[in-house]
């Protein structure tokens, strides 16, 4: 179906007030610094008109959720609201409907977003084929739940042959218990990372791939080049 995609496209996950505003049932000290991160990356998406696909957890009433032990991201609620600087003019939501099915027109949008019930992007069908019938690009991911849809969209993206950067600095673990593990095992994938200044830097931007060294604990790092 697309035939044509930018080098690079911008996969923010669970970007929700629960995770990242104060009053948020999940919210942390220094939450709001990474929410600054993750604005960074929208205001180099929307400048360089880089494609954005975004996720949206919506938990039924009834639930918990995926990622944390308190309740977050209920349907209805404010606390499963996108952070309002996430969302761009130009965009469409393909809402939870697990089908396959896509639009003609979603070339016309700059943003696509998906609702899910849980964590994993890859059980949305439309998403899944989306992914799927997409030219080899690199994926730039931030987000909330390391543990959960960040790790298991980042691996699944390095398991379809996409290359991955995860922006480390706009990034939330939700003080998860394997969230150091979840980081280990996309090093393992291949999934490169690197900090917001370093993905919008104009000189690393025009890599398909940054380039890599190999950090303590076998973490994959983006370094610039000598200047």
């Amino acid at each position: 179906m697309i035939q044509t995609v930018p080098s690079r496209i911008l996969l923010d996950i669970e970007t929700q007030r629960d995770f990242f505003l104060p009053g948020g049932s999940c919210y942390t000290r220094g939450a709001r610094n990474v929410a600054q991160r993750i604005y960074q990356l929208f205001r180099w998406a929307r400048g360089e008109r880089v494609p954005v696909i975004s996720t949206v957890l919506r938990v039924r009433p009834n639930e918990r959720g995926p990622l944390a032990r308190v309740p977050h991201c209920i349907d209805g609620s404010r606390g499963e609201q996108k952070l309002p600087r996430t969302v761009l003019p130009r965009r469409i939501n393909l809402g939870l409907r697990n089908t396959t099915d896509l639009p003609a027109d979603l070339l016309n949008y700059q943003q696509i977003l998906f609702e899910k019930r849980y964590a994993d992007l890859f059980l949305h069908a439309r998403a899944e084929r989306l992914i799927t019938e997409l030219p080899m690009t690199t994926f730039v991911i931030c987000g909330a739940g390391v543990a959960g849809g960040i790790a298991q969209t980042a691996i699944g993206l390095r398991f379809r042959g996409f290359d991955v950067i995860l922006a480390t600095d706009a990034v939330l673990d939700l003080a998860h218990p394997l969230a150091e593990m979840a980081y280990r095992r996309m090093a393992a994938k291949g999934v490169v990372f690197a900090e917001t200044w370093q993905i919008v830097s104009p000189q690393l931007r025009q890599r398909t791939k940054p380039m890599r060294k190999t950090a303590p604990g076998g973490a994959v790092q983006a370094t610039p080049n000598p200047s």
